[in-house]
């Protein structure tokens, strides 16, 4: 779940002034990450801290992530959801980011969650289409097939416009292993080239837009990809 523009409303601005201090461990009050604790970023919406953010996916999370399950959270930037799948799931978790600023985040907020903590491990990684050693580039694919990671069950991917670049670098994983999906995409087109990759390893991917009540303060195009395991 990366960090956006915060919301420059009265309300918003009073919060952040009076409780959400930058550094800060705000313990989470509803929604799905409730009782989870996280370090103030002054970039992240409040509906991270309020357990109001990204209600459109929630019950496909709690559906989705079963017991036992190992699941990837792809574009990690807080361990948001790894450490939301860690408490569903009780599976090993993998937390991959590439941003060192993210990574210190992500060890801060797990010490922070040291019971659902305890089952996640965190993966500095860029995951891309290919490997590229100049660049420091891998596949998840590469990942799995060189023992360096388990094999996933669900893998949830938010990487900032970068999505389709990880499904071709999991095609391999997607046809063998077929993961449960959940994706965050971030223009009209690549959605529509993370649907085709999808379609084409036999998914049925469902497109979820975002909620008109209780609006988070996106811009642009910003919806999810849900798909389960082929059949």
């Amino acid at each position: 779940m990366p960090a956006s523009e915060p919301s420059q409303s009265t309300p918003g601005r009073l919060l952040r002034r009076t409780l959400l201090r930058e550094g800060r461990a705000w313990r989470i009050p509803w929604g799905l990450a409730r009782g989870l604790r996280l370090e103030v970023d002054p970039r992240a919406p409040l509906h991270v801290y309020l357990g109001t953010a990204e209600l459109e996916i929630a019950g496909h999370v709690r559906a989705m992530a079963q017991p036992g399950m190992c699941c990837f959270e792809v574009g990690s930037h807080n361990a948001y959801y790894a450490l939301v799948l860690a408490r569903l799931t009780g599976g090993p978790i993998v937390a991959l980011d590439f941003d060192e600023s993210a990574l210190a985040r992500i060890e801060r907020n797990l010490a922070l969650n040291p019971g659902p903590a305890g089952t996640v491990e965190v993966v500095r990684a860029y995951v891309a289409h290919e490997r590229n050693e100049a660049v420091g580039a891998e596949t998840l694919d590469d990942l799995v097939a060189d023992g360096r990671l388990p094999a996933p069950d669900l893998l949830v991917i938010d990487v900032e416009g970068a999505e389709a670049a990880v499904l071709t670098g999991a095609r391999r994983l997607l046809g063998e292993r077929r993961p449960r999906l959940i994706i965050e995409t971030h223009s009209a087109a690549v959605e529509a080239e993370c649907l085709a990759q999808l379609r084409a390893c036999g998914y049925a991917p469902r497109v979820v837009d975002r909620r008109r009540r209780l609006p988070e303060n996106r811009r642009g195009h910003n919806r999810w990809l849900i798909a389960q395991r082929p059949s």
